[in-house]
C-alpha cells in the first residue's frame, strides 16, 4: 500500500494556500503554471503600496584636514 505522502499531488486541484505550503514543504516540485497561478494571486492581492523609505539627509560639505606648516609656504 502507498501512503498519502507518497502519492503525487495534483497541483491544479490544490487551492493557492495549500499549493504554496506544499511547495515550501518540498512535497511538490512546482510547474510553470503553478508558479504563474501563485504570482497572479499575489499581484491581485497586492493592492497595498509599499512604504517609501526615509528621505536621505542633505550631504554634508566636509573639508580636508590641514597639514601644519603648509599654509605659509607659498612659492612664487
Amino acid at each position: 500500500m502507498t501512503e498519502q505522502s507518497e502519492l503525487p499531488l495534483d497541483q491544479d486541484a490544490l487551492d493557492l494556500a495549500s499549493l504554496a505550503q506544499a511547495i515550501l514543504d518540498r512535497r511538490v516540485r512546482p510547474r510553470v503554471g503553478s508558479i504563474r497561478r501563485l504570482a497572479e494571486a499575489v499581484l491581485a492581492k497586492g493592492g497595498k503600496k509599499r512604504k517609501k523609505g526615509k528621505k536621505k539627509a542633505a550631504k554634508k560639505v566636509r573639508t580636508l584636514a590641514t597639514i601644519p606648516g603648509q599654509k605659509g609656504k607659498k612659492s612664487a
